[in-house]
């Protein structure tokens, strides 16, 4: 099903009121930053959360290279047709970069009582390209099983670091391309619901509100934050 992607090339007014009730279905870890070791969660979402799920639910799954064009046409046209030479872009802490953030504000978040907080284990995905990519990944094809076992090591019987960048990069295609790494993350149990305050284009409450209908199916935070969402004009 081709994408719409209508409401990104209309005039970007926020010119109505609502409020977004989210209930969460499982416990939730919201985090802005990418801290290393340890993923603390915040109280409530912010502005990029909230893109972020926007995109889910009206299911825009679009990689950084189809973002790029899309921001480009998106400024042609509104320079050209409604007279707007720059429009606010939300990028997060993380470097995501929303289609959405220019077409609404937060104005009142209302924010459920915390119950619990508890840390487990999250498997992140990383990649790199040099020793630790080869260290991280339990993968490999089995061509190189051979050719590892052989490389060569120290007194110690170690191998470098040095070694094994140079076997990553020779071999690069034969590695996966992520490797996982679980880490530490905190969650929290909520009781009652988030009520959040928007202004927000019209265009996109009622894309918005089509998508809720037909497939309120929404995580925040994490793939395992299960949401249930309601939004509604005031």
């Amino acid at each position: 099903m081709k994408t719409d992607l209508s409401i990104l090339f209309q005039k970007p007014e926020k010119d109505k009121q609502v409020i977004l009730t989210i209930e969460p279905l499982a416990p939730l870890s919201i985090v802005s930053t990418l801290p290393g070791s340890y993923y603390k969660s915040l109280n409530k979402p912010t502005k990029a959360n909230l893109c972020g799920m926007f995109e889910n639910v009206m299911g825009w799954h679009i990689g950084m290279t189809e973002r790029r064009a899309i921001f480009k046409k998106m400024k042609q046209i509104y320079k050209k047709s409604f007279k707007i030479t720059d429009f606010e872009i939300e990028i997060s802490a993380v470097g995501y970069t929303s289609l959405l953030g220019h077409l609404f504000e937060i104005e009142l978040p209302l924010v459920p009582t915390i119950v619990a907080r508890y840390d487990d284990y999250w498997t992140q995905q990383l990649k790199h390209d040099d020793a630790r990519h080869l260290k991280g990944t339990a993968n490999l094809s089995y061509q190189l099983i051979k050719k590892k076992r052989n490389l060569p090591t120290d007194d110690k019987g170690k191998i470098s670091d040095k070694t094994f960048t140079n076997f990553l990069k020779e071999n690069n295609s034969n590695f996966p391309m992520y490797y996982t790494s679980p880490t530490p993350r905190e969650f929290i149990v909520l009781e009652g619901n988030y009520q959040i305050k928007l202004s927000i284009s019209s265009h996109l409450f009622e894309h918005l509100e089509k998508s809720i209908k037909e497939n309120n199916i929404a995580y925040l935070g994490t793939n395992e934050g299960w949401v249930n969402l309601s939004i509604k004009e005031i």
